[in-house]
């Protein structure tokens, strides 16, 4: 499905977003003291340069130019309930269910237009691909996920793995299960290492799970950010973090001292669901290198399309390439290239 395609869907899902989001600013202002401190800016190139892809594999060097396929695979945690949802009629369960839309870099059909929707069961293209769990926003879900936020990083040669959450997705989704969802994010993980390493499974041998990187949108940024960066959730195999429209929501413990895992943040500075500064309070409150691009009159959800969402494709595959694939080319140029557009302001801190 191409982003234009996606517009009138994204615009009842607008809708809805706004009023979880509204929700989910009031519960994040109860998770801290409010405090934004004044904004830092330096150097964050870091010393040594290396990515986790093999050097002799075929998608460590490939760059962009890649189809989309896409598959769904279910995984269900049997050691952590769901809880109830009275006003969504849920009952509750004694485990969580999280299907996942895994989208994947297929070979090019000759012709096709650059932003071909994808195509379900295609063969996955020659090589073993990073992997990036990406968390949906609340009332959205993987597959709006997928065809939002994920596809344009496949074609640039990244398995973008989805997942739908039990309770904070589709109509009525509730902000209030976000404490539960970093645990989801590191099942995922976990059950996405085994399921492409098993042979028979449509990735077997094309995903490279310890070159991880994790991001999210909105209440999926919070979910996000928790499972890097706050004490209670922290997972250890996280290479590198992007957080769209984000907030830090220390529901259990604490993000001081967190692990210096790289961090990109992004945020538009016409959000009126998510508020800018709480995308100032991640770029000062943690530790590690980050980057920080503020989109010039981009909003919660249009922040992904036209000028904003192709320098925000653009900085996030750079952020990626670097850090998953050892190419810092790209990321050593935007502060020129955003200079020169005009299109954000970029900071950059250690």
């Amino acid at each position: 499905m191409r982003r234009s395609s996606v517009r009138m869907n994204l615009a009842s899902w607008r809708g809805s977003v706004v009023a979880g989001a509204v929700g989910l600013g009031l519960v994040l202002a109860s998770c801290s003291d409010g405090s934004t401190q004044a904004t830092a800016e330096g150097s964050a190139t870091p010393a040594a340069r290396h990515g986790c892809l093999p050097a002799d594999d075929p998608a460590a060097s490939v760059r962009g130019d890649y189809g989309v396929g896409q598959t769904q695979v279910t995984f269900i945690d049997h050691s952590r309930p769901t809880d109830a949802a009275p006003d969504r009629h849920l009952a509750a369960n004694p485990d969580r269910t999280i299907p996942v839309v895994v989208s994947y870099p297929v070979a090019p059909t000759p012709g096709a237009a650059a932003d071909a929707p994808a195509v379900s069961g295609a063969a996955p293209a020659t090589g073993r691909f990073p992997l990036v769990v990406l968390s949906h926003g609340v009332t959205a879900d993987g597959m709006v996920a997928a065809n939002v936020i994920a596809a344009p990083l496949v074609r640039q040669g990244y398995v973008v793995a989805t997942p739908t959450f039990p309770l904070s997705s589709g109509p009525g989704g509730t902000i209030f299960d976000l404490p539960n969802q970093p645990a989801d994010v590191s099942f995922v993980i976990t059950s996405l290492t085994g399921w492409s390493a098993t042979a028979g499974t449509p990735l077997a041998g094309h995903v490279q799970p310890s070159c991880l990187a994790i991001a999210g949108h909105s209440l999926g940024a919070a979910t996000t950010l928790a499972a890097a960066y706050l004490s209670c959730c922290r997972d250890g195999r996280v290479k590198a973090v992007v957080s769209l429209a984000g907030a830090l929501a220390p529901f259990k413990g604490t993000f001081a001292g967190n692990p210096p895992v790289p961090l990109l943040i992004l945020h538009g500075d016409q959000d009126q669901t998510v508020p800018l500064a709480k995308s100032a309070d991640i770029f000062t409150t943690l530790r590690g290198p980050r980057y920080f691009l503020t989109l010039h009159g981009a909003g919660h959800s249009t922040m992904f399309f036209d000028q904003a969402g192709q320098t925000l494709d653009h900085t996030v595959t750079a952020f990626l390439d670097a850090y998953l694939k050892g190419d810092f080319r790209s990321l050593d140029a935007l502060p020129d290239d955003i200079r020169r557009s005009g299109v954000g302001t970029y900071q950059t801190a250690r």
